[in-house]
């Protein structure tokens, strides 16, 4: 079988986050700004993020970047850390990104503990 190609307009367009969530630049700001004001050009210029889960899905299977990531569980996972270190009285480490393991390594995980 081929290997699957990436679709290069959404790689250009989109970017995926680590805990898999999709952003996009915000449409209305490239030309024909003058008659707008200052505070919309301002809040033009920030990224958004899709928030239908199916489209997200779909951009990130053809994007071919982080196709199975659950933002939900990706979150759940870091609050769960969180958790665990105040409990310990411990500080979290301070890598800025928390890695999500999948479901069959949380298993394991808890099956051996």
């Amino acid at each position: 079988m081929p290997k699957l190609k990436t679709h290069k307009g959404i790689k250009k367009r989109f970017k995926v986050s680590a805990t898999g969530k999709v952003s996009h630049k915000r449409c209305g700001s490239s030309h024909l700004n003058s008659h707008k004001s200052g505070n919309k050009i301002r809040k033009l210029r920030k990224r958004s993020f899709l928030s239908v889960s199916a489209e997200t899905a779909r951009i990130r299977k053809a994007a071919r970047v982080r196709i199975s990531t659950n933002p939900l569980a990706v979150e759940a996972a870091r609050a769960e850390f969180l958790a665990e270190h105040q409990a310990a009285g411990t500080t979290p480490p301070k890598s800025r990104r928390l890695r999500f393991r999948g479901r069959r390594a949380q298993e394991r995980q808890a099956a051996a503990s």
